[in-house]
């Protein structure tokens, strides 16, 4: 079986530009009302209170949270975080730098990144937030949720991505065997 060069590239830019991408970041789902965990860590070393410097930001440069040298700081937050951010303090010299977002909003959807520039370490992650599930009254009265799952597009997603992988492996192996056989001919 022979695959033009063509057909190998534009499956190479479809396994590397798909939007199910090693680089995007991970994405956490989050319902109106409730909190989510933003997680943020840094394991390589126990870092001194004088080195723990994070910058939590939306979108960028919207100011979440801030902790500078190992003491938590609200400065400058914009407002839409006010009173809805908690950070676990007990938790730096653990390398832990998550925080709680509470009281979600639609408008929190977004990226957020948790910045530890004196490791040169960022974390990145997508909240997502969709409204409360409904009830919906049936004939017999009883209350039905709507709790579909919007992962399983992301679970397709990731199995075509798996799938395109193992071809592309099974292809190259298969073009390699061409070459030790041809370079085989070529030496006897």
């Amino acid at each position: 079986m022979k695959f033009s060069s063509l057909f190998v590239f534009c499956l190479l830019k479809l396994l590397l530009f798909s939007p199910a991408s090693l680089q995007d970041p991970p994405d956490i789902l989050g319902v109106v009302g409730g909190s989510v965990i933003l997680s943020c860590s840094y394991q390589e070393r126990v870092l001194k209170p004088e080195e723990i410097n994070v910058f939590w930001r939306y979108n960028e440069n919207i100011i979440v949270y801030n902790i500078e040298k190992g003491i938590p700081s609200t400065k400058g937050q914009n407002g839409m975080f006010q009173q809805r951010i908690k950070s676990f303090r007990s938790e730096y010299p653990n390398g832990n730098f998550s925080l709680r977002l509470s009281n979600l909003k639609l408008t929190d959807k977004g990226q957020f990144s948790c910045s530890i520039p004196g490791v040169f370490t960022k974390h990145k992650v997508r909240l997502l937030v969709r409204a409360p599930p409904t009830t919906v009254p049936t004939t017999a009265s009883t209350p039905v949720s709507d709790m579909r799952s919007s992962s399983i597009k992301d679970q397709a997603d990731g199995i075509v991505t798996f799938l395109i992988a193992v071809f592309l492996f099974c292809t190259i192996l298969e073009y390699f065997d061409c070459i030790a056989k041809l370079c085989f001919k070529l030496c006897l």
